[in-house]
């Protein structure tokens, strides 16, 4: 719906083309797909916050993966677990404003941050960004996506989970 776009607004007006938003994920993945080639063993691969896991035995444990409180980046707000998949966050509490909404030009306003899981680090962390740039409106858009579980985190601090699995609340 054109909540994502690789366009960056310029200062003093217009934009430019800035695929950092796609390329963290996309590299990511690839990378994890190489260790994902290697039989009999697990992995989990950490990139900035952003976290992609494979699992090739079932006799080892799923991930354990903690979300940060966008408001104390020192205290979780959440564990979920994960044994192939990723998951993505987007918000401003690591990097400040840096995502904007693409309707009015202006920073997006209205959540703290968005995290998705799901079966791609490359989608997760455009959907995660996608969702945080609609604002308020993010959950109910979020909830008609399947296959995907979120947790959005309102400016207020309010915790609204979509079809998230929580193993255990910290």
């Amino acid at each position: 719906d054109g909540w994502f776009d690789a366009e960056a607004p310029l200062p003093g007006g217009g934009t430019r083309f800035d695929p950092t938003g796609l390329v963290k994920g996309w590299a990511t993945e690839r990378a994890a797909g190489v260790l994902a080639a290697v039989p009999d063993h697990d992995f989990c691969l950490n990139a900035g916050g952003d976290v992609i896991a494979g699992s090739h035995r079932a006799d080892t444990p799923p991930w354990r993966i903690g979300i940060e409180d966008p408001a104390d980046r020192g205290r979780l707000i959440d564990v979920t677990s994960l044994r192939t998949g990723a998951v993505a966050t987007s918000g401003t509490a690591a990097r400040g404003t840096h995502i904007y909404d693409p309707r009015t030009g202006r920073p997006a306003v209205g959540l703290a941050s968005v995290t998705l899981a799901g079966p791609s680090l490359l989608w997760a962390d455009v959907y995660a960004t996608a969702g945080f740039a609609r604002g308020p409106d993010a959950a109910r858009w979020l909830s008609g996506l399947p296959g995907w579980s979120a947790l959005v985190v309102t400016a207020d601090g309010e915790v609204t989970r979509i079809r998230w699995a929580v193993t255990v609340a910290p």
